[in-house]
Formats: structure tokens, sequence, C-alpha cells
């Protein structure tokens, strides 16, 4: 049978439509309206993105209703067949799930029946039946510009929607219909085709919110005259968002997402003249309230505390270690503390000293729970770098927690990245800078970056040196990938005036230990901030940070542009503007829904406000 692809990072097919006339889904529907003015149950809408599904498969659907709050979350009620063909449902956002096929069921209907399962769930469903075929080659479309649209700065723009064989359609905007949450947030002011391409031209409000939107072609067919029906295009749109301000503003802080969802902002260092406990160097957290879209304050950490690291444990408690402060008074100090946030009872308790005060360190939480600290600089000048390696036992009681000294690096390194790799067992170690004292004056020291790759073995507890390098590089990002390859990007390659961005990135494959090159960034940077988007293929979004823009590298300016990086297209390319240029903030990442959070930072001044890129 002819195909049809289309790609955009989660996998299109032939839409399952729910219904015609007013749209559920969107929640400024005139039939969502008379619902809640009645007074009725909730109708839970859903549009499926195919109704013929590839034994192994995926599919998605999209619903006005969010089964996460759920225990169960989404159930999808099988009729029709004695095998299910379904083999696993994953939450994509509050609104879009992931529907994976049973690779061994390869023929056949069945039915979803949703009206058995939701009547004991007290909610309303319409409609209430779905039918679907098993094909192996069921017709596929695939959308060409990754897995959204960024509405950023968008005025205009398109997307390409590819086929591998000549299609029949129209081309009638009447033909092209919008709903979602996003609904509003752009208009289809032009198409054009051509025998194997639909470029759609959108005109876009750039102050919009994000969302899911979902586009609608009607009556496609290919040229052997195999109707598609109407083919459903679910993107996600994306936005930076201005946030609300911080209670203090600050930079060199830490964020972190709470298993519950809440967001909390922790220490840095406020502006100047702001003391807090006598000093400008924070223990005073917030708490980002996404439903108020206020920040609220919350308990004080035991130290004031920049230039620290802050970890989720495994139980959802926030592990704290090292940088410079003190507890109430105006001076500062290399902190060897530690301390543990508990969200249930929202109260720190201070765990065990490391066993040097460190700043600028990484730490990775590991398989069995503990947390390994890795490397970091010394607070007093001349700056040294910091070579030892020490687990963290952790324990339900703080004060019972040990430290065990596990080893020193070949090559001492603060500013570096690390990761664990599940596949391998191993924390791999990427570059860093290294500081060698040769004197006793504040300046006698000598800052270089680092080619090496260190590698902690979790099952030896043992520290190796790769034979693989990066190439020279600290204040840098590291992501895994899908295959369990890891993509290093981003830093500079020295402090002193010959300062220059590294803009080649590399993928480092942990089983073999070997790197290879792979594209430029379009900008280098450090000090920025990175978000995922775990929708089908992941997506990385590169925002702020420095660039060194001349040659000898004597000046420096934060970026406004962001970039993305898309396993599909296995490149870089320009995502859209950050609402301001700041470096040396923090972010959060919304690990549930994607996206996240960039906070305060600095641009000359230290800064309170914030912003959101994400969909919510």
């Amino acid at each position: 049978m002819a195909k049809i692809r289309i790609n955009f990072f989660v996998i299109l097919l032939v839409s399952c439509k729910l219904g015609t006339g007013n749209n559920l889904f969107d929640p400024n529907s005139p039939a969502s309206l008379g619902l809640l003015l009645l007074g009725s149950e909730p109708v839970v809408t859903m549009e499926f993105s195919t109704n013929r599904v590839q034994p192994g498969g995926v599919m998605y659907v999209s619903t006005n209703h969010d089964f996460t709050t759920k225990t169960n979350g989404l159930k999808l009620p099988i009729a029709g067949t004695s095998d299910n063909p379904i083999s696993q449902i994953i939450p994509r956002s509050k609104f879009l799930y992931e529907i994976r096929m049973n690779p061994s069921v390869t023929t056949g209907r069945f039915r979803i029946n949703l009206k058995d399962y939701y009547s004991n769930e007290s909610l309303l469903v319409n409609p209430e039946t779905f039918e679907f075929e098993i094909d192996s080659e069921p017709p596929i479309l695939e959308l060409r510009t990754g897995n959204g649209i960024d509405i950023s700065e968008l005025e205009s723009g398109f997307l390409d929607i590819v086929s591998n064989e000549e299609i029949v359609w129209d081309g009638d905007l009447s033909q092209v219909s919008l709903s979602g949450t996003a609904k509003n947030t752009l208009v289809v002011s032009d198409i054009i085709t051509s025998d194997r391409n639909i470029r759609l031209l959108f005109a876009g409000n750039p102050n919009s919110n994000g969302g899911i939107l979902t586009i609608s072609f009607a009556n496609i067919k290919d040229k052997a005259s195999n109707s598609q029906g109407t083919v459903m295009v679910p993107i996600n749109v994306y936005a930076f968002k201005s946030g609300p301000n911080l209670n203090v503003a600050r930079r060199s802080c830490v964020g972190v997402e709470l298993d519950d969802g809440r967001r909390l902002v922790l220490g840095g260092k406020a502006k100047k003249d702001v003391v807090i406990n006598g000093n400008g160097t924070l223990s005073h957290s917030e708490f980002y309230d996404s439903i108020s879209k206020t920040f609220i304050q919350g308990p004080d950490m035991v130290y004031r505390r920049q230039e620290f690291e802050a970890i989720k444990l495994l139980d959802g408690r926030i592990f704290v270690t090292s940088g410079i402060g003190g507890k109430i008074g105006s001076s500062n100090d290399g902190l060897t503390s530690t301390e543990v946030y508990d969200p249930v009872t929202n109260t720190w308790a201070e765990g065990p000293h490391l066993s040097v005060p460190r700043l600028f360190h990484k730490m990775t939480v590991l398989p069995n729970g503990d947390v390994l600290v890795v490397g970091g600089m010394s607070p007093y000048k001349p700056i040294q770098s910091v070579g030892s390696v020490e687990l963290v036992h952790i324990t339900n009681n703080p004060a019972t927690m040990t430290v065990e000294l596990i080893g020193n690096l070949s090559d001492p390194r603060g500013k570096h990245a690390q990761i664990l790799s599940q596949a391998a067992g191993k924390v791999i170690i990427f570059g860093g800078e290294r500081s060698d004292v040769f004197g006793p004056l504040s300046n006698d020291f000598i800052p270089n970056a680092l080619d090496t790759i260190e590698i902690y073995d979790i099952n030896t507890k043992t520290l190796s040196k790769s034979q693989a390098k990066v190439y020279k590089r600290f204040n840098h990002f590291v992501h895994g990938l899908k295959n369990g390859e890891i993509l290093v990007l981003g830093g500079i390659n020295s402090r002193f005036d010959n300062a220059q961005p590294v803009l080649r990135a590399q993928i480092y494959n942990p089983l073999t230990d070997t790197i290879r090159d792979h594209k430029n960034l379009l900008f280098g940077r450090e000090w920025g901030s990175s978000f995922v988007f775990p929708y089908g293929k992941d997506q990385l979004i590169v925002a702020g940070g420095l660039e060194y823009r001349t040659i000898n590298g004597s000046t420096f300016d934060s970026i406004h542009d962001t970039e993305s990086w898309s396993e599909s297209s296995n490149r870089f390319y320009v995502t859209s503007r950050s609402l301001n240029a700041r470096w040396d903030g923090c972010d959060i990442r919304y690990h549930s829904v994607g996206g996240g959070m960039i906070l305060g930072g600095r641009v000359g001044d230290i800064l309170g406000n914030t912003e959101e890129y994400s969909f919510e």
C-alpha cells in the first residue's frame, strides 16, 4: 500500500479525529464553556494520531483531561482481540501520551472502549469507542522541522510536511483546522503544495503561551487514491515567557524540581548592599508556585551558600554540599558542610562534613542512592583545584550519614561536567579547569582547561583515566542520549585573554571508551542553561551564558539567542531568543513535562527576574 511520511520528533500517523463542530479539547470552545456553566461532569475528549497502527510502532493520543494525577494513569481498555496490542503508555505531558504497540501482535482489529472504564471514574467520554487496524505498513506522515514550533519571537514561520510518494490534495485553507491548548497561538496564513511537500505558512503571536497545537488536514490522498481521511499533527508550541520576580534577586544559586511538583531555588549571592542573616551570601530559599505564578518564601538553609551544589536524592529529599558562606554572620569561608531538605517536614537538617572545602564541584546520585562528590576549586587564594573524590552514604537520618574517601583524580579539576552511564555502570567526568599554585601570593596560580576524561566505576569504587580526549573546555554541558552515548557541548578553553568558546560538540561512547567529533554549536557559551523536552526523540535547548567574541578573548557578551539539538536531525539550529541575555544564574529543569525556568543571574547587575521555556 502506498505510504505517506511526516517527521517531527513524534511520529504522526492517520488520525481518529474526535467529532466535528465544537472542539471540547479546546478550553475556549463554546461547548466546554456550556458544560462549565451547567455544572456538568467534565467531558473527556481524545484524539488519536492514527487508526492504523504498526506492530512495535508508536501512536499518540492528546486529551483535555490530566491523567497524570491518577494512580493508574491513562487506561485504554481493549476489546475485540485476545492479545493486548498495547505494550506501554507513557505520559509526555499532562495532555499528550505516547502509546507503544506490542511487536508480537502483527494483524487484526481491536477497539478501545472508553465508556466501560470511565463510567467507573465519574467521567463522561465522547466518543466512547475507537476502532483500530493493525497494519505492518500503515500510511505514515513526517514533519521535517523538529518536534515543535518556538513562538518566543515568531511573527511568521512555516512547517514542511513531506511525503515519500506523490499526494493528491486540494491545498485549500478550509481543509486545515487547528485545535488544542495552543489553538489561538498560531494562524495558518497560506499553503504551498507540491507533489511530495506541503508547506504551511504561519502567523503567530510572540506574546502567546505555549501548548499543544493539533493541526488537522482533511481529505489527503496518495497517488494510488488511498484515502487518508483526516491527518492529525500534535505539535508542541514553546515560548520563553516572562515569569514572576524572585523575592530576593540572586546569582550563583541552585534550582531543583521536587517530586511533588514544587520548584525550589536555593542560596546564591544577593545584590550589593542586600544583607540577609548578616551577609549577602544567602541561606534564603523560595518556592515557585506554578498555579499562582508567584514565589513563596521557603525555609532557610542551615548555612549561607554560593557556588555550591544541590541534587535530588532517590527518595525526593534535596542534598546540598559545600560552596562558600557560613552560618549567621558577616564573614564567608570555604564550607565542608552538607545538609538535607525534607519536603515532607519542610525542614533542613545538617549532614556529615566532607574532607575538604570546595566550590564549583559536581555531584551524581548513584543507583544505590549514595552521592558521588567530585573535584571543585578551593575557596582560598591562591586558588587551587581539588582532586579528591568522596562518596556520601545516604541514610534516612542526615545525622547518621557518612563520608567515604574514594581517592584522587589524576587531574584535579573544577567547573567540569559529569554524568552517570547506567549501561556502563560508571560516572564519566569530562574536562574542567585545573588550577596549580606556584607561590604564596593571591595571584600565584595558573588556571588551565583540561582535555582529560576520568571514570568512576560504580561496582569497583575505583577511578581511572580514559584514553579518549575532549577538546579542552570548562563550564560546559553534557547530555545523555537514548542510545547510551553522551553529547558534550559548549564551554570555553581558557581563563586568559586568549579565551575562546568551544564550538565543536563531541559524542562519547562509555561502553567503548571512544569519542568522536560532532556538529558545531552556532554560539559558543559558558555559564548557560540547558533543558530537555522528553517527547519522542530528545531535543536539547541551550540558552543564555557568555560568548567570547574578540580574537584575543578579552571581550565577552551575554547571549540572547538560543539553539536546539535533536537526535533526529543530529544538528544544532537557532531556536529563538530568550527574554534576558544572562549568565551565572540558575535553572530549574521540569523533568515531568520538559523545559524549565531560568532564574536570576547577572547582566552587569544581579537580576531578580525569571523566565520559563515550556508549554505548560
